[in-house]
């Protein structure tokens, strides 16, 4: 009875909280509905308002279109131009004068005018076949620069599959080429990086002679020949076309495999497999490359192109088999046929919603008729690019506000200082009068927004995808209507998650975001297309048919083969596949060893295989840590115990084999490498005349100035969860001069007075100088400049270089701070590592997994792996390898590649030793007591020290290291980077950083 009753009044306190949190995250959230108040009057008195506050204003090229576009005259002439520099010279090819483009070269034309006006500008440009990221050029015409994407112009590198015909794997699913770059000349009219214009960018050229420069500000550098300044066309639209095309409609259909382009403009977009029976081609076991992945195809810009053979001249349909998975928004893309887009109904074409996993047939139209397209007998080309035109108005207006409400921020926080007095009667507007108009000025431009976009969306303002808006002004009313307190809603501003600025940024992302997955397309009349979806009966007969081979394929599992080497990879597939591609081709015919290479679906699968005896020959891209634990259970083969090893290990950096050191003998190579470099916002830096730091002093110099505009500098222990790792923690202790464990590896060393500065200096960045403690995500805060410099590692490094385009050109990396002690000198020691390669202790082929090992790691296999990685799967797939001499020559920016250099002969891990989790567990309470509860950081070290050594010692123990007395059994050493270097230069004279 009383069981019930609790359990009665256990429901009912959960009903009471479920209604309450209800009640409470949606309080205030009442859908706006446009209602045609907000004139465009309005919302240009609001953007001069909030502009003319705004710290490092943003003119943007939406700007001045807006102030110009009623100027463009479709009227004038096109003029070529050739370049003017000494060096320039006739390239036999094209029979232009043109110039090698280095890093920040600058090439110059004069062009004489006869018409001012506004015009686009078209290059004549040629990349090598070496060359795999976008380059990157800034344009000026008369030294001068109109707005800001000037800065960014994109050059775009074309791309063709080696192949149409897909080679398999060795479990029958096909795998993606290798793509190849066309190194022919290439003709592109001028766009930013971020394409936010269907048409070319215009620029405004004075009567009589202008000047014209193009600077290299990418790392890679390409040849460039003449240039064309030409007029802009006024499209036609549709009625008008089809009345100048008035030709026979040609009968029949003409089918198109979606990944069957010529060519593309980026690699990042690939095909994919899609487990679809309405989706061709299809086979319910084997995965067949039969889609355009959307993951892929999101970013505007990025365009395929495709050739269609066509027999007779004359009018088409023109259909696309596509999926759109926005919950109830469109995206959008625009369609060229022979280089042109038509009319223009098929500029930034709406594809609308199909939501996630439905497809659809699109025949490009309106609602009264399908347009009908000219094609020419012979080849033709159509071409698709994604856009995102329609709704950049209403991105310009969100950035704006983002912009206005961190310089607005920093003003109230000028005021408040940096904790709010939550007691205090504020009576804010008469200490900022302009705080209301600013209020109201949020309010309308948000409205603006949703009134924009609810017209793509079926459901209007109460669009899912646009409900960061309506969150948005929800809060802005919120806060309006107390708009004296305002010093108290700070965190809904800008607070993080749930703050209005969060909200924006999202929306930034998603408004972004042109995710389009595309099948076929279809050229047609007067003939039945496929349906986009399978009806009940073919999906259950293709799921029939996948669970019964389910049953009698082993496409995936881990066996091993008689005298076969067996390589188990951390990885995904992807890799995978691309190692035993290469293994393959080079290394099974250069040695005689057949290799098998498997994915091994966890890691820790490695250590239960151990215990079972089933271990692999040969493991690839396990956590550092990973050696060690195999190594002290005795499952990890001793590398030394070949003559060779200390001479090929020089060839990478030293700090990363201090974990992989038990008593003197090394049991792993590391396969890949991280880096630790300061990011900055070279934009922000260079506006308020900062230094970049390059001592950890210099830092704790510019803390105030940063603050001060409401900005601060990220340290990674501010990432993440409450446990912090070594890699968050112990930089300093090494900084300093000390280390972690004595000499003995019996006990820790924290307590030591080097480690204790060190400890205690890393504390006194949030004690007293006021580092943020929790940083939800360092990627967005550096977007949007709240915290424009901070520490990156490698994955932030592409996170920024590859999710933020928008900030192409406006970031750097510099060196890890550096200290100098009397016990240290200077360093700049950052704790890292990358994925580590071994040979398992049972293997009954040591000589050929070694073998293997030496040909996986070499400089020839890491390089040639990088740059097929990257150029069949995107940028996004760059490669870090452990082999610094592999690394040297990765496709990576020289300028950013000389400072990772630099900083990895810093790198260094920490020792590993049984116990060690108490090490860096204590080390994590260290931080989190003394920032959070202010306990000084000695008593807290002199604390943990006594709960770290009685732990070490109990594994010591367990392991056979000492016995129940505490006494010595076996000796246990402790090596470090120095003593690594020595076996490198006794074995090979030298190794990275040894000649400095």
């Amino acid at each position: 009875m009383m069981g019930k009753i609790k359990r009665s009044i256990v429901w009912g306190l959960a009903t009471v909280l479920l209604v309450f949190a209800i009640i409470y995250f949606t309080r205030g959230t009442s859908i706006y509905k446009p209602d045609g108040t907000i004139t465009n009057d309005l919302v240009s008195e609001t953007k001069t308002l909030l502009n003319a506050s705004i710290n490092n204003e943003r003119y943007t090229y939406v700007d001045y279109l807006s102030d110009h576009q009623q100027n463009v005259d479709y009227g004038l002439s096109t003029i070529t131009a050739s370049l003017t520099n000494s060096d320039a010279l006739i390239d036999s090819e094209n029979m232009q004068y043109s110039l090698i483009m280095t890093k920040d070269k600058i090439a110059t034309y004069e062009i004489e005018i006869q018409e001012a006006g506004y015009y686009h500008v078209g290059m004549n440009y040629k990349v090598s076949n070496a060359t795999l990221n976008q380059i990157t050029i800034a344009l000026k015409i008369n030294d001068e620069s109109y707005y800001q994407e000037m800065q960014t112009i994109e050059l775009p590198i074309i791309w063709q599959d080696e192949s149409k015909n897909y080679l398999t794997d060795r479990y029958g699913d096909e795998v993606l080429p290798n793509q190849i770059i066309m190194d022919d000349w290439q003709y592109v009219a001028a766009y930013n990086n971020t394409y936010i214009s269907i048409d070319p960018l215009l620029f405004y050229f004075k009567q009589g002679l202008n000047q014209l420069t193009i600077e290299n500000t990418s790392s890679y550098k390409f040849i460039i020949g003449d240039i064309d300044v030409f007029k802009p066309v006024l499209q036609i639209d549709y009625d008008t076309y089809i009345n100048q095309n008035n030709y026979e409609i040609i009968d029949g259909i003409i089918d198109i495999d979606a990944t069957n382009y010529s060519y593309k403009n980026s690699s990042y977009v690939q095909a994919y497999s899609e487990v679809n029976p309405s989706v061709l081609p299809f086979d319910p076991v084997y995965k067949k490359l039969n889609v355009i992945d959307g993951r892929t195809w999101q970013r505007p810009g990025q365009s395929l192109t495709y050739e269609v053979n066509v027999e007779k001249s004359g009018l088409y349909k023109l259909a696309f088999r596509y999926s759109n998975p926005k919950a109830d928004f469109p995206v959008f893309r625009s369609i060229k046929i022979n280089g042109q887009i038509p009319f223009n109904e098929v500029r930034a074409y709406q594809f609308k919603s199909t939501k996630a996993g439905n497809w659809r047939v699109e025949t490009l139209g309106n609602e009264q008729t399908d347009y009908y397209f000219y094609f020419q007998s012979g080849k033709n080309t159509i071409t698709l690019r994604a856009e995102s035109e329609p709704v950049q108005e209403a991105v310009r207006n969100i950035q704006m506000l983002i912009d206005h409400i961190n310089t607005f921020t920093l003003e109230i926080r000028k005021i408040t200082g940096k904790e709010v007095d939550k007691n205090r009667t504020w009576r804010f507007s008469e200490q900022m009068p302009e705080s209301k108009a600013y209020l109201e000025s949020y309010i309308l431009l948000l409205k603006a927004s949703i009134d924009e976009l609810s017209l793509f969306a079926p459901n209007g303002a109460k669009s899912a995808t646009i409900s960061n808006l309506q969150k948005s002004l929800s809060r802005a009313e919120n806060i309006y209507k107390d708009y004296n307190r305002l010093p108290l809603y700070l965190e809904d501003l800008v607070g993080g998650t749930g703050s209005i600025n969060q909200f924006l940024g999202d929306i930034l992302d998603t408004l972004n975001n042109q995710q389009m997955y595309l099948n076929q397309l279809h050229l047609y009349n007067n003939t039945r297309l496929r349906k986009a979806n399978p009806n009940i009966f073919e999906s259950l007969y293709a799921g029939t048919q996948s669970f019964i081979a389910s049953f009698s394929s082993n496409k995936y599992a881990l066996t091993k083969e008689d005298g076969v080497l067996d390589v188990w990879v951390n990885r995904p597939i992807t890799y995978v596949d691309m190692m035993q591609k290469m293994a393959d081709q080079t290394f099974t015919p250069q040695t005689g060893i057949q290799v098998k290479i498997s994915v091994m679906p966890d890691a820790n699968k490695l250590v239960m295989a151990s215990a079972a005896n089933q271990q692999p020959d040969v493991a690839l891209g396990l956590a550092s840590y990973m050696p060690f634990d195999l190594a002290i259970r005795n499952s990890a083969y001793d590398l030394t115990s070949f003559d060779d090893y200390w001479e090929f290990a020089s060839q990478f950096a030293p700090g990363a084999f201090v974990p992989y050191i038990l008593n003197d003998k090394a049991y792993a190579l590391p396969e890949t490498l991280d880096f630790n470099v300061v990011m900055y916002r070279k934009d922000i830096f260079d506006a308020l005349n900062f230094m970049v730091p390059d001592t950890w002093e210099e830092v704790i110099q510019i803390l105030p100035e940063l603050q001060k505009y409401g900005m601060n500098f990220y340290h990674p222990i501010a990432g993440g969860t409450a446990i912090k790792w070594f890699y968050q923690t112990s930089g300093f202790i090494y900084q300093f001069g000390g280390n972690i464990y004595s000499e003995d590896g019996l006990r820790t060393s924290i307590n030591e007075k080097e480690a204790v500065q060190g400890l205690t200096f890393l504390n006194q960045l949030f004690t007293n100088y006021a580092l943020p403690e929790q940083v939800v995500s360092f990627y967005n805060s550096f977007r949007y400049a709240t915290l424009p410099i901070g520490i990156a590692d490698f994955g932030t490094y592409q996170l920024i270089k590859n999710a933020a385009p928008e900030l192409t050109g406006m970031w750097e990396i510099a060196p890890y701070p550096s200290i100098t002690t009397e016990a240290a000198g200077t360093n700049r020691h950052y704790i890292a590592n990358g994925t580590a390669g071994m040979i398992m202790n049972e293997t009954d082929q040591p000589d050929d997994a070694w073998d293997f090992l030496k040909w996986w790691m070499s400089t020839e296999t890491q390089s040639q792996f990088s740059f097929n990685l990257q150029s069949t799967y995107g940028p996004t797939y760059a490669w870090i390898s452990g082999n610094i001499n592999a690394f040297m020559a990765s496709p990576f920016s020289e300028k950013d590649k000389e400072v990772i250099l630099e900083q990895i002969k810093w790198l260094i891990d920490v020792p590993r030793t049984p116990g060690q989790y108490m090490l860096e567990r204590s080390i994590s309470d260290i931080w989190n007591t003394a920032v959070f509860d202010g306990t000084p950081t000695g008593i807290a070290v002199d604390r943990y020290t006594i709960l770290i050594n009685r732990e070490m010692r109990k594994k010591m123990i367990e392991f056979g290291f000492l016995d129940n007395e505490g006494n010595l059994i076996k000796p246990y050493v402790i090596r470090d980077i120095t003593w690594v270097r020595n076996q490198m230069l006794d074995a090979s004279g030298g190794y990275h950083g040894s000649n400095d």
